[in-house]
Order: structure tokens, then sequence, then C-alpha cells
């Protein structure tokens, strides 16, 4: 364990940013937390398991109704997306907070816009603009490609 921390690159050289946009890597990273259970609030990772659970009675509470894309990603590459979001929070405004939130809630944990607007108590108008204001704040402070940006 000790190894692999020691060895961990700062993850804006870890990856090699230009293969993917910005979009992308965040949609990669939500469908990385997905297999193995690396992140056990967006629900069961395979459809066995939530046939188990199902048959013992557990319920998971998952709000997806957007399909995230497979999962091409390296633990590395996972791990640097973790970091360079990490090192967000850490260093941005409130507000920026806010837009990462929104994005979070729509790339990562894959929740249509509806629903973040519900969950949030905020208008459509609000959650698209909060998502694309932190899409570019990411794109633009990272200098990694977007969809809004190319």
């Amino acid at each position: 364990m000790t190894t692999m921390l020691a060895a961990r690159k700062h993850f804006s050289v870890a990856v090699d940013w230009k293969q993917r946009t910005i979009e992308q890597w965040l949609e990669q990273y939500g469908a990385w937390l997905l297999v193995d259970d690396h992140y056990v609030n967006l629900g069961v990772s395979s459809t066995l398991g939530h046939l188990i659970d199902q048959e013992a009675g557990v319920i998971h509470a998952d709000f997806r109704r957007r399909s995230l894309p497979r999962c091409n990603i390296s633990v590395f590459e996972a791990m640097a997306i973790e970091d360079m979001l990490e090192h967000v929070h850490q260093t941005e405004s409130s507000k920026v907070k806010q837009w990462l939130k929104v994005v979070t809630m729509y790339y990562i944990e894959g929740r249509p816009e509806v629903d973040i607007a519900h969950k949030l108590d905020t208008s459509m108008y609000a959650v698209k603009r909060d998502k694309m204001m932190g899409v570019l704040r990411l794109a633009t402070r990272f200098k990694i490609s977007s969809y809004l940006t190319d």
C-alpha cells in the first residue's frame, strides 16, 4: 500500500489528458466507480448482485437514469481524476463547488438534469448553466479539451 502511494504521480502529469474530453473523463470515472462496487452509493455493480440483493430483501437506491459508457480507464487514471476533483474542492470558491456538484451529479453519478433540478430545488436553467460553468472551469483551469471549447 505504501509503495502505491509513494509512486502516485501528481494528477496533472499522471494521465495523458488529451486522450478524451473532460466530459468523457468524468463519465469514465463514474463508470469506473460502478465497477467492482468502488462507490456503493451509486447502486449495485452488477445485475447478478442486484438479483441476489433483491432476493435477500436489500434495497439499493439507484438514481441513475442515464447510462454511463463502458469503463475504459485504469485505476491510475481514475485516481488522477479523483485527485483533480479533490484539488478543485480544496482550492475553489463555494460558487465553483456548487457548479462541480452539478457536474458530478450529471457526469459521474449519471443523473438526468431534471432529477438534479428536483434534488437541488432549482430550475432546469440553473442546472444547465451550472453544468456548463463547471465543465468550462475544469477544462480551462487544467487545459483539458471539452465539447464546449472545441
